[in-house]
């Protein structure tokens, strides 16, 4: 069975059979216009599905437990990859919780202890830099670990906080003194003289939140502004405000993809493409912006995966990331990218990992002591996923006249072994699930219930909250269009 294009308009005689059809679900959630004004590709709610690709709606890969018998002591406070050795002979995931700094043994299936004693509240940092790797958190003693030994990283700023190698200069932003940098000498992580600082727009009453390197320059971003440090040297610093209305609310909210930085405001998600910052998600998700808790938004995290940048967000009353954004950028890296809203993810941070065979990516738990490796098989650690798509409501442009159905066709993929379930909102009513009467290789046939067969919005919805992979290529409802009601009586 095969789907034919649609052909409708207003001149089409009343009740001459039509079809509506859904091949494209690419352009992902819009929720800021009127539903019934949406173009056909949007979806007006939807969580863990997505489409990159024009006729393919597909349920988002799964997760699962890096050591699942073996968890740290409390949520993943910070997680960092360690490549050392020439050519490089010793790979290390390393990660913190609990006031405990470890390393992975994956041959042992065992944590390996680097350092305890540390702050059980404030995340650590790590950067490499030199033959060993550095950890800084803002309370405890900065130190380093060359791979065999752990001593303390002598001279450096024990208030020091998100350590960031530039320029071959280790620069910080101390506790004390929020709206400053400071940085060591070139190739000495353990020389930093009191002359090597800068002031970044000092008694604005914001303070630095976030350290970026970003083509040959370091990004420095306050709460609500964004400034670039270029040069090599303090001979030859200069400082220029790259805006001051945008600003990343935290550490880990900011992540470069090719020569755009993306990153999270307050007022939503924003790209920085070396000259401004750009809003991507106002004219887009207004209301699923409303939802962020921003009081714990300074948590967010973001990363880029697979071409995806990835935003762990509050959710709700959450005081944790309990939602992630997975934005499909454009080819331009500008204005127009796709949103996909992903529910059940629990990221405090995140990290991709080469084992040397192959590089995954990992997150580390917001709410227990695992690392939970992403976009793998299809399910949440044995649980199955609960993903729905929601399409506008369609009305043939004429809401006027009522129409008429009796059957719906969706399109499945090979791999899909559950069948989607669909379900239909008439005239704004609450969804009803169609009954399955028929399925043809890759076509299954729903039948409306004798009730449900005359309308004039209507809405679908597809859910799955099966086992095993999932991926819809198309939606078809035949119908006929009865004639313009006759409207009769006094106003």
């Amino acid at each position: 069975m095969q789907f034919t294009p649609i052909r409708s308009n207003r001149s089409v005689p009343a009740r001459q059979p039509q079809e509506w059809q859904i091949r494209d679900f690419s352009e992902g959630l819009i929720d800021k216009v009127d539903d019934n004004l949406l173009p056909e590709n949007v979806a007006r709610d939807c969580q863990n599905f997505i489409s990159r690709t024009i006729g393919s709606l597909r349920k988002r890969s799964g997760q699962a437990r890096l050591n699942p018998n073996a968890p740290l002591g409390g949520p993943i406070l910070g997680l960092y990859a360690y490549y050392y050795g020439t050519p490089i002979a010793t790979r290390r995931l390393v990660a913190a919780a609990d006031g405990v700094v470890a390393w992975w043994d994956a041959d042992a299936s065992a944590w390996v202890e680097l350092k305890t004693g540390q702050s059980k509240t404030q995340p650590p940092f790590f950067e490499t830099c030199v033959n060993y790797m550095v950890c800084f958190t803002g309370v405890d003693q900065p130190w380093k670990w060359n791979g065999s030994e752990v001593t303390d990283l002598e001279n450096a700023p024990v208030d020091g906080r998100w350590p960031v190698l530039h320029k071959e200069k280790l620069f910080v932003v101390p506790v004390t003194e929020p709206s400053t940098i400071v940085w060591s000498e070139s190739f000495a992580p353990e020389e930093w003289p009191a002359i090597n600082y800068w002031d970044i727009k000092k008694g604005d009453g914001d303070e630095i939140t976030c350290l970026r390197k970003h083509l040959g320059e370091l990004i420095i971003f306050k709460r609500r502004s964004l400034h670039s440090l270029r040069g090599t040297s303090l001979d030859d610093f200069r400082l220029e405000e790259l805006d001051s209305r945008l600003g990343c609310v935290g550490p880990r909210a900011a992540v470069a993809l090719g020569p755009h930085l993306y990153f999270v405001s307050d007022e939503g998600l924003c790209v920085f493409n070396g000259m401004r910052a750009v809003n991507l998600t106002a004219e887009r998700i207004p209301k699923l912006w409303s939802q962020i808790n921003k009081a714990q938004l300074h948590k967010a995290a973001a990363a880029v995966w697979d071409g995806l940048v990835w935003f762990a967000l509050p959710e709700g009353d959450a005081d944790y990331n309990n939602l992630v954004i997975a934005y499909v950028p454009t080819a331009d890296g500008g204005v127009g990218g796709k949103i996909w809203p992903y529910r059940g993810i629990n990221a405090s941070c995140f990290q991709s990992f080469d084992d040397g065979n192959r590089i995954r990516f990992y997150a580390g738990d917001a709410k227990a002591g695992f690392i939970n490796q992403q976009d793998t098989g299809t399910d949440d650690f044995g649980t199955a996923i609960n993903a729905y798509w929601e399409g506008k409501s369609f009305d043939q442009g004429m809401p006027e006249r009522e129409k008429q159905a009796k059957q719906a066709f969706v399109q499945d993929s090979p791999e899909t072994i559950n069948r989607v379930t669909l379900q239909l909102s008439l005239d704004y009513g609450d969804f009803q699930t169609m009954e399955l009467k028929a399925s043809d290789n890759m076509i299954r046939e729903y039948r409306f219930p004798p009730n449900a067969r005359r309308w004039r919005y209507m809405t679908p919805r597809l859910t799955h909250s099966q086992f095993g992979p999932c991926e819809v290529r198309g939606l078809l409802i035949p119908y006929k269009t009865r004639r313009k009601p006759k409207v009769r009586g006094s106003v």
